[in-house]
Order: C-alpha cells, then sequence, then structure tokens
C-alpha cells in the first residue's frame, strides 16, 4: 500500500490527465497525514487557473520523454490523430473510455465547447489564432482546421490552457461549475476554496485505469519558504516542487533536482509613458546591469548570462544572430547622457512580494541603476495586485520570470503575444509579424528564422531585459518514484509513487 504522500506545490495552473503546472505562480506544500487512506497533501502559495483546479483537468495530447532531451506527443484523452497537408486539417480520434470525474463520457462537443473557452482566455486566446473552425465530425472524432499549414497545434494541445471541459460546464452555471470543477484527469476535486484548501479524491473514471498511485491530494496555502524547508527536511514532505533558488541552499543538495535552463529572469520596461518611452534610456538600462554578478552570485551558480529574451531548451529555438547584452557602465553612462534624460530619472519597479529571488533582484538592479544616475523606487505587492498591475501596464518596471507550458517555441511567442509584449506595451507589429511567419510555416528553418527575428528585435528594442537564464528546482525525497520534470520545469502528477 502506498503510503502518504506530502507535496509541495505547483507553478499554478491545472492541466491535463497527469497533473502538469504553468510558469506563472509559484506554490509550496505541506503534509498532514491521516490514518488509513492514502494522502497526498500540498499547501500552495497561490494560484490563477485558467482551467479547474490541478490535477482534474485532462488534454487531447500528453507528452513522452524519448531521449532525455526531446519531447514526444502521445495520446491523452486523443487516443489518435492525423494531419491533412491538403485542406490544413488535425483531426483527432478520442478514446472510448474516456470520461469525465462523474462518469459521463468524453465527446466531440465537449471538445469543441473548450476550445471556445480556450480562444477567448485573456492571455493565451491569442495561441489559438491559427485555428479557423472547430467541429464534432462524430461523437469521438473532432476536427481542428487551420487558417495555414500547421506543425505546432499538437503541442499547444499538450499545453495546461488545452483542459477539456464538458459541453455547456455540464448543465450547470459557469460561476457554478468553477466553484465545483468537473474534469477528467487523475483526480476530481471533493472541495475547495479560493485561497484556502483544496481537496482532490482518486478519479474512478480515470482513462488509465492504474494510475493515480494515491487516493486523495489535500493542498492548504502556505508562504514561508524557511517553514516549508524545515517540514522538508525533517521528513515531513515528500516533494517541494519549484523551489526558490533563493532558499535552494536550505536544502539537502543531493535531494534537489535541477533541469536544463528553461526560465527567463526579466525586468521589463514600460514604453508607453516616459523615461522608458526613450530607446536610449532602455538602452542604458541594459548596460547598466550586472549580468554575471546575477547569474553566478545572486542565483547561486544555478543560473546562466541570458543568450536572448526567449525562454531556451524548447522545440525550434535559436539564438539572436548579435549578441546579447553585456555589462558596460561607460557605455550605459554615454547612452543616457545621449537620452532624452540625461541628467536621469525617478523609477518605480514592482515585484511579487512573495518570490524571495525576486526580491533579491529588485535590490541589484537599483544598485546597479544607481551607479548611472537613475533612480528605483522598489514596491513588492501581493499577488494578485501585482498582476492587476503588471497585466494594465502600470509601472515604470515589472520584474518578473516566465518559461514555458509546452514543448515548443510557440509557447513562449504566445505569452509575449498576450502580455502586451511582456508587459511593455512596445508597438508589437515587427513581433506580430515574426510570430505569423512562425505560426504558418511547417518548414523548421523557417521557424529558426522567425525566432531569430523576435530575439534580434528585443535587443534593438531593449524594451524586455533578460537578467539570467535559470532552471526549476524540486526537492525530491528518497524512495519517491516517477517524478520526471521536463527540461521547462513541468511533470506529470498520476505517475508519481512511493517504493
Amino acid at each position: 500500500e502506498q503510503q502518504p504522500l506530502a507535496h509541495a506545490g505547483c507553478h499554478s495552473c491545472g492541466d491535463k490527465a497527469r497533473f502538469q503546472q504553468q510558469h506563472v505562480h509559484p506554490c509550496r506544500a505541506q503534509s498532514h497525514p491521516q490514518t488509513g487512506d492514502k494522502r497526498l497533501q500540498a499547501r500552495f502559495r497561490r494560484a490563477v487557473d485558467v482551467v479547474p483546479a490541478p490535477p482534474t483537468v485532462a488534454c487531447l495530447i500528453a507528452l513522452e520523454d524519448e531521449t532525455g532531451e526531446l519531447y514526444l506527443e502521445e495520446p491523452g484523452l486523443a487516443e489518435t490523430w492525423t494531419y491533412d497537408e491538403a485542406t490544413y486539417t488535425w483531426t483527432f480520434t478520442l478514446r472510448n473510455n474516456a470520461a469525465f470525474s462523474d462518469g459521463t463520457p468524453v465527446t466531440s462537443a465537449d471538445v469543441v465547447f473548450s476550445y471556445g473557452i480556450w480562444s477567448t482566455g485573456f492571455n493565451f486566446g491569442g495561441s489559438f489564432a491559427q485555428v479557423a473552425e472547430v467541429t464534432a465530425v462524430d461523437d469521438h472524432t473532432v476536427a481542428f482546421v487551420m487558417a495555414a499549414p500547421d506543425a505546432v497545434l499538437p503541442s499547444l494541445l499538450s499545453g495546461s490552457i488545452a483542459g477539456v471541459m464538458p459541453k455547456d460546464f455540464a448543465g450547470m452555471t459557469e460561476e457554478k461549475f468553477y466553484a465545483s470543477p468537473i474534469g477528467a484527469g487523475p483526480y476530481a476535486v471533493a472541495e475547495w476554496s479560493s485561497g484556502g484548501r483544496i481537496v482532490l479524491q482518486r478519479n474512478p473514471h480515470y482513462y488509465a485505469t492504474d494510475r493515480p498511485y494515491f487516493d486523495k491530494v489535500v493542498i492548504d496555502v502556505i508562504a514561508d519558504d524557511s517553514e516549508i524547508s524545515r517540514l522538508f527536511e525533517s521528513g515531513e514532505l515528500d516533494l517541494v516542487n519549484f523551489v526558490s533558488i533563493a532558499a535552494a541552499g536550505q536544502y539537502d543538495q543531493a535531494r534537489l533536482v535541477v533541469t536544463p535552463p528553461s526560465q527567463i529572469s526579466h525586468v521589463s520596461l514600460n514604453t508607453t509613458r516616459a523615461p522608458f518611452d526613450d530607446l536610449a534610456t532602455r538602452q542604458a538600462v541594459s548596460q547598466a546591469i550586472d549580468y554575471d554578478s546575477i547569474a553566478n552570485g545572486l542565483l547561486a551558480g544555478y543560473g546562466t548570462v541570458p543568450t536572448g529574451v526567449l525562454a531556451p531548451n524548447l522545440g525550434n529555438w535559436a539564438p539572436p544572430s548579435v549578441p546579447y547584452f553585456t555589462t558596460d557602465l561607460d557605455a550605459a553612462t554615454g547612452s543616457l547622457a545621449a537620452s532624452a534624460h540625461p541628467d536621469g530619472a525617478t523609477v518605480e519597479l514592482i515585484f511579487d512580494a512573495g518570490n524571495g529571488t525576486d526580491a533579491l533582484l529588485a535590490q541589484v538592479i537599483k544598485d546597479n541603476l544607481a551607479k548611472i544616475g537613475i533612480e528605483v523606487t522598489i514596491t513588492g505587492l501581493e499577488t494578485l495586485a501585482f498582476l492587476d498591475r503588471a497585466f494594465t501596464i502600470d509601472a515604470d518596471m515589472t520584474l518578473w520570470s516566465y518559461g514555458a507550458i509546452s514543448p515548443d517555441m510557440s509557447d513562449p511567442i504566445g505569452w509575449f503575444a498576450g502580455t502586451g509584449y511582456l508587459f511593455t506595451g512596445l508597438d508589437q507589429a515587427s513581433f506580430d509579424a515574426s510570430r505569423t511567419a512562425y505560426l504558418t510555416t511547417v518548414s523548421a528553418e523557417e521557424k529558426r528564422t522567425a525566432v531569430v527575428a523576435i530575439q534580434d528585435e528585443g535587443i534593438a528594442q531593449a524594451a524586455i531585459i533578460a537578467l539570467a537564464e535559470a532552471p526549476t528546482l524540486h526537492a525530491v525525497q528518497p524512495g519517491l518514484n516517477g517524478f520526471a520534470p521536463a527540461p521547462w520545469g513541468l511533470y506529470y502528477f498520476d505517475t508519481i509513487s512511493r517504493g
């Protein structure tokens, strides 16, 4: 019998037949083992869901690690799929045994309905812009007609933004559905409250009848990294995912699983108003940042100096054609002297106060820019307040990080598109042209050419300043099996077992 599993958190949203997290909001956890059941306990710092709570929702496509570097699509809710080059049509055939947690079968009508939700999402709806039409061919067959040649859709449908929900919210109002969501993932929602406890139980209708390996998941809210590491080191936690690099030194290093670099820490400059509507001022910022000290000092050697604005270790990634920013205080002083603000400026930088690493990064940026005459006021905000100001581009500088939720470059490119060019407000005409070029070709060479163009524009505009490339870190106790994060940090939940 599986012993109780104490689990520590996620990077936010739920998604598929197996638990996978999204890059936006770090989470943590602790346990309260109970006698007599297999219990998975977690304490979430925070979560902003785009689909029902994790890991209750399944996607059409899953991913399988074939080589340790390349992730290939494998069946999820869809058993098979084909692509017709003549009509630009992807056709997916659903599993006969796919069912929601209330026992009702998953049908193509559910997929069509869910697409309507995905495609109108505030952040990621634009990721589906190349889909011209979605139709239910029959109960178990659904067709996605694309507007142009396509090689991206299966990767997109593996991500947490593409969880399948029941048609018409299973007869409930939208508000009631999200209060008591129904999904086709390995777990079902037993109870939940916003910012409080989420209780999940094993879904008896999950298509993989031998999984998951634990009967219950309990998620509670906790905020303190030191408490989390103490609980892990004392053996009360089995798994802490997305460990803050700032807190990594609190763990036995032998227990840390470290992925390849896949996250971009960045500061985004508001180009819609002074002083960062001026290119020379932005360039001065890019030249004043001490990238080496961030990567090798603040990030404790886990980080590397940035190679561009786009997250690495994804399909079709390519570096810029010119070198990325490096530290040059003389050049920074000269750029500012030639700018519209030769006497410097006073600006506000906002960050999520719950992120210990970003708190340290904010101070580094403040100190670096003070050397060239730019005074930075640091404002740490509660998560929801931070998100509100970030998405409305209501600060001079926004400090954050991002990574991918699916294995193709269309993912971070879509994130840029859905966030006002990563919270900068920069005119996106050139970026949109490169993004369209990427999405409307099946040629890998042409896709990489489009990626290079986006990377080069990032350098030319200096609106997004990548501070470092970083891995994701996870603390795992001995004896926990089946925990296999992808290079970008996401992983499936229903494969995890003990012993």
